[in-house]
């Protein structure tokens, strides 16, 4: 068996931790459809005063929901979106809190001994505002980006990326974004989306950056249902107009990916907040042209999940091949991953190659969502409608065959995110 194929590290969202999953132990055929890949789950949310004695005495509920592991393979940032909160108080309204990211050793991720413990936290650092949701490293890979997604006990008003210092774990700046001008919401919005009382705030969700001419940064804003393009060098010298451009895509965007080159950004339109409407499409923005500021930085908007243009398949998240040849997409909604070829897609061509069907025991909504590359063959997927503990899943997908080889039970509840963990 190959041991060279790494690790992957799984958010575990309504469980409070994060499964490390042995990647070649799951492509093992006596594994397939259990928890046996997965070598530990440690914990990533802080102990805190449930009872109002003063002294820590349960797990916070976090929300591990997004995760990012370093160019070294060293420490994976792992965003919790509703921080420090107590259970009840997450359950009870699951926007709105206090954001926290954790910082996690990945070499003591992977021993067994660090299963259900606070072993692996290296360090917590609080975001400072609230309902954080995707995460990116800037060029050099010394600043952490991280969306405010909400304001305090809303699921709207969201309006900056918080920098943090991966050195001192602090944070260092808050990058604005632009509001809608002349929106007559007074303020965000108390009611749930999607609400007309939506629009105002961008609400940032998935987050990427490109190294071109020095980095930018590419930001979904859920709320408003573009893209706004950060100069990222204009944004750490304190410059209140470093957002320079908006892409307006389909509808509100989640999951964001560069192309291997850093020429391409890839979107997924989930659905909008403010209409009862979920996306059917993907977007390719062109780096270069978004940076200038240009009308036609969407080079390319592909139908993915279903032939019918009316369906909604609700495109979750994205990810380039290696190769930067083709764009993997989750598509919720329709049950469906979908390979789409680039290079058709540029050309204006139909450009859904291949789309695969993932299945979940039981029968059960397969629901796939965060994608990343492992081993430069494997589109792993999560997956998994909300049931209870460990009840998500991650799909690979082989890209050579584009069929799925395994299937690692186990790996949290409602699981958004997962990044790949080199050998």
């Amino acid at each position: 068996m190959d041991r060279g194929l790494g690790h992957l590290i799984v958010s575990g969202r309504w469980d409070n931790n994060v499964a490390i999953v042995d990647v070649a132990r799951a492509l093992a055929p006596e594994n397939d459809l259990s928890d046996r890949a997965i070598v530990a789950r440690p914990r990533v949310t802080p102990d805190v005063d449930t009872d109002g004695d003063g002294k820590p005495d349960a797990p916070a509920s976090g929300q591990p929901v997004s995760i990012l592991v370093d160019r070294q393979g060293r420490l994976a940032y792992v965003v919790n979106h509703s921080g420090a909160a107590t259970p009840t108080a997450a359950a009870g309204y699951q926007h709105g809190h206090p954001g926290l990211v954790t910082v996690v050793d990945l070499v003591k991720a992977r021993d067994p001994a660090c299963d259900g413990t606070l072993d692996a936290v290296a360090a917590f650092v609080p975001t400072g505002r609230t309902g954080p949701v995707g995460c990116a490293l800037s060029p050099d890979g010394q600043t952490l980006l991280v969306n405010c997604g909400e304001a305090e006990g809303s699921e709207d008003g969201g309006d900056e990326i918080t920098a943090i210092d991966v050195t001192s774990r602090r944070v260092v700046r808050r990058i604005p974004l632009r509001e809608t001008p002349g929106h007559p919401a007074p303020g965000p919005s108390r009611h749930d989306s999607p609400h007309p009382s939506f629009g105002r705030y961008p609400n940032p969700t998935g987050i990427a950056v490109s190294a071109y001419r020095g980095g930018y940064a590419f930001v979904g804003n859920g709320g408003i249902s573009d893209v706004s393009v950060i100069d990222l060098a204009a944004a750490f010298a304190g410059d209140p107009d470093a957002e320079i451009a908006r892409v307006p895509v389909e509808t509100g965007p989640f999951g964001l990916a560069v192309s291997p080159d850093g020429r391409l950004v890839a979107v997924a339109a989930r659905e909008s907040m403010s209409e009862p409407y979920e996306g059917r499409t993907i977007s390719i923005i062109d780096v270069a042209r978004a940076a200038e500021g240009r009308a036609d930085a969407e080079v390319a908007r592909v139908r993915v999940g279903a032939d019918d243009a009316t369906k909604a398949t609700r495109p979750f998240a994205v990810a380039f091949t290696p190769d930067g040849r083709h764009i993997v997409a989750s598509c919720f909604r329709a049950n469906a991953i979908s390979i789409v070829d680039v290079a058709q897609a540029l050309a204006g061509r139909p450009a859904e190659v291949q789309r695969i069907y993932p299945t979940a025991p039981g029968g059960a909504e397969p629901r796939p969502r965060g994608i990343t590359i492992a081993a430069g063959r494997y589109a792993c997927v999560v997956g998994g409608a909300k049931s209870g503990t460990r009840s998500s899943l991650v799909w690979l997908l082989d890209l050579k065959s584009g069929k799925i080889v395994s299937t690692v039970t186990g790996v949290g509840n409602e699981t958004y995110g997962l990044d790949a963990i080199p050998p």
